[in-house]
C-alpha cells in the first residue's frame, strides 16, 4: 500500500539508467530450488478434530480459562492481558505476546497474535532476496516488536476504496485496516489482516512519508513470505477464500513473487500497474533490477 502524505509524489527529474540487456537464464532461483529439490519435508501430523472447527467465537471470552496470562504485572499494570490464541494448528504459542496497551480491538489483537508467532521459510527468504527484495523484518515477531517500540497505532477505518486493504499514515503513525473486515470471524480474513499489518509496518520502519517501487517490492515480499508460512501452518485455510483482502492482497503477492517464471513477467506487470508512477527507489531502498524493469516499462 502507498503511504498517506500531504506531499505529491513526483517522478520528474528522475534519471533512469537502463543496463544492457542480459540473456535471460532458463530458470530462476525460485524455480531451481523446486526443480532440484530431492527431499520432501514430512507432513505435519494433526491430531484430534479439524483445527479450524469453530475456534472463532467471541475472541475475548471463548478461550479456555487457563489460556490467560496476567502479563500486566511485569510492567506495573501498564500493559493489558492477552489470551493465547486457540490451538488452530499443531504449533502452539509458548507464551502470550505483550499486547501494546493502545491496541484494544479484539480482531486486531488476534491478528497480531498470529503475526507474532510467524516464522519465514529460509528457502522462501532466499527466493525473494534473489529477486532484489530487502526484507524490513526477519520474522513476524520482529515486526510486532517494532510496533511496540514505535508506538504504532492500528485501527479499522474507512479507506478511499474497497480495493485498498490497508494504509499507513506517516504523520499520525497509525495503520488503518479497511473497516469492511472489522469484527470478522473468518479465519482466512484474520490471517490476511495480519499480513496487511506486516506490509504496512514495513513501510513504517523507514521513518519517512515517501514510498518507492523498491519499497513496495520489499513490503510485498513480506506478504509473500507470511502467506506461504500461514498456508503451511494452517493447511486449507485459504481454500475458496474470495474476499478482496485475499484476492487483491495476500494471495496475489505470494503467487507472483514465488512463482516459477524466471522472467517474472506477471509480477513486473502488476508492479507497473500499481506502483509504476512512484520513484524507483531511495537511500533506504536502493533499487533492484526488478525496480528498474518496472520503471522503464511504465508509460
Amino acid at each position: 500500500m502507498i503511504k498517506i502524505t500531504p506531499y505529491k509524489i513526483s517522478t520528474q527529474n528522475i534519471q533512469i539508467q537502463k543496463n544492457e540487456e542480459k540473456p535471460q537464464s532458463s530458470t530462476s532461483f525460485c524455480s531451481a530450488q523446486t526443480a532440484n529439490q530431492t527431499q520432501v519435508e514430512p507432513p505435519i501430523e494433526v491430531s484430534g478434530n479439524n483445527p479450524w472447527d469453530n475456534p472463532w467465537e467471541n475472541p475475548l471470552h471463548s478461550f479456555r480459562q487457563n489460556s490467560w496470562k496476567n502479563i500486566g504485572q511485569f510492567f506495573g499494570g501498564a500493559s493489558i492481558p492477552y489470551p493465547i490464541p486457540p490451538n488452530l494448528s499443531v504449533v502452539k504459542l509458548q507464551e502470550t505476546f505483550l499486547a501494546p496497551p493502545w491496541i484494544t480491538d479484539p480482531t486486531i489483537l488476534k491478528a497480531l497474535g498470529y503475526l507474532n508467532d510467524l516464522e519465514f521459510s529460509k528457502k522462501d527468504i532466499k527466493c525473494v532476496q534473489s529477486q532484489g527484495a530487502i526484507l524490513p523484518f526477519s520474522s513476524g515477531k520482529d515486526a510486532v516488536n517494532f510496533i511496540k517500540s514505535a508506538n504504532t497505532r492500528i485501527k479499522f477505518g474507512t479507506l478511499p476504496s474497497a480495493d485498498i486493504n490497508a494504509q499507513y499514515d506517516y504523520e499520525n503513525n497509525f495503520i488503518k485496516i479497511n473497516d469492511a473486515y472489522k469484527n470478522t470471524k473468518n479465519p482466512s480474513e484474520i490471517l490476511a489482516i495480519a499480513e496487511a499489518i506486516l506490509h504496512e509496518v514495513g513501510h513504517a520502519k523507514d521513518w519517512d512519508e515517501k514510498s518507492s517501487i523498491q519499497e513496495e517490492i520489499d513490503c510485498l515480499a513480506l506478504n509473500a513470505l507470511a502467506h506461504k508460512s500461514f498456508n503451511k501452518k494452517f493447511p486449507n485455510v485459504f481454500n475458496n477464500a474470495d474476499s478482496l483482502i485475499m484476492k487483491n492482497g495476500a494471495t496475489i503477492s505470494a503467487d507472483l513473487l514465488l512463482d516459477k517464471d524466471p522472467r517474472k513477467s506477471g509480477l513486473t506487470e502488476r508492479l507497473k500497474q500499481k506502483y509504476g508512477f512512484l520513484p524507483i527507489g531511495d537511500f533506504n531502498h536502493p533499487p533492484s533490477d526488478l525496480a528498474f524493469d518496472v520503471k522503464t516499462t511504465h508509460y
